[in-house]
């Protein structure tokens, strides 16, 4: 699996499209339009063009080349490399963007904002969590939930019943299991990175076939130091 951190403030626009906003769809256009305040589009189209870029250059394409379609659950896919499965996810203006060709893959990533930790609103959407889960188990679950739901295609409307969740004592929280999706087993993998945004840390997961942990790299700074999610795990799931 490859995995991407992008700080699309910190994304040159020409190193994604030499004639930015170019290389956008009429849809993607059309999406950008609708926010109220310009930098919130041009996160938006930054985060569009990234993933294009970045997954141009891992299968060694032009990013013009590459076509990225959706299915009627609004699930990415790639239909020239059915093989490789994609998934990405946005909080303000980080994007993660995970590849594998090991079968379907779900990411999320958070900002960690206490005051965003509404364990109401998880708890609607998937009433197993405990009463004393603190807004720390929020972030886990609530990525792993989302992660859990992109991977399968479901959403969360109609997904969150099929994830099995594990709370521990202390906190922690496991992904046990997505019913319904048959074998091989899914794993879940989720940690903490540092970002440069007005929130120090964001929670990333990672839902897919694959049991090992995930290297996330930086973007676009190549030298900082690659973030290990393995190195310091909250949690792992099996």
């Amino acid at each position: 699996m490859d995995a991407w951190l992008v700080d699309l403030d910190r994304v040159d626009p020409h190193d994604i499209s030499p004639h930015y906003p170019e290389g956008l769809t009429e849809e993607e256009l059309r999406r950008g339009a609708e926010f109220v305040h310009a930098r919130a589009a041009h996160r938006f189209y930054r985060a569009r063009l990234t993933v294009r870029r970045l997954l141009a250059d891992r299968l060694g394409l032009p990013a013009h080349e590459l076509r990225i379609h959706y299915d009627p659950a609004g699930k990415p896919y790639l239909p020239d490399r059915p093989a490789t499965h994609v998934s990405w996810s946005r909080s303000d203006g980080l994007l993660l963007l995970g590849a594998t060709e090991s079968g379907p893959i779900g990411v999320d990533v958070e900002l960690v904002r206490p005051a965003t930790a509404n364990l109401d609103v998880l708890a609607f959407v998937y009433p197993g969590v405990p009463a004393d889960a603190s807004p720390e188990t929020f972030f886990h679950a609530w990525t792993l939930l989302e992660a859990s739901v992109k991977a399968t295609g479901r959403g969360l409307t109609e997904g969150a019943r099929d994830v099995d969740l594990g709370f521990g004592p202390d906190g922690s929280v496991t992904l046990r299991g997505i019913t319904g999706h048959g074998a091989p087993p899914w794993y879940g993998h989720t940690a903490l990175q540092a970002t440069r945004s007005a929130a120090p840390w964001a929670m990333t997961a990672f839902v897919s076939h694959e049991l090992r942990p995930v290297t996330v790299l930086p973007w676009p700074d190549p030298a900082r130091e690659l973030v290990r999610a393995g190195a310091r795990p909250v949690l792992t799931g099996s």
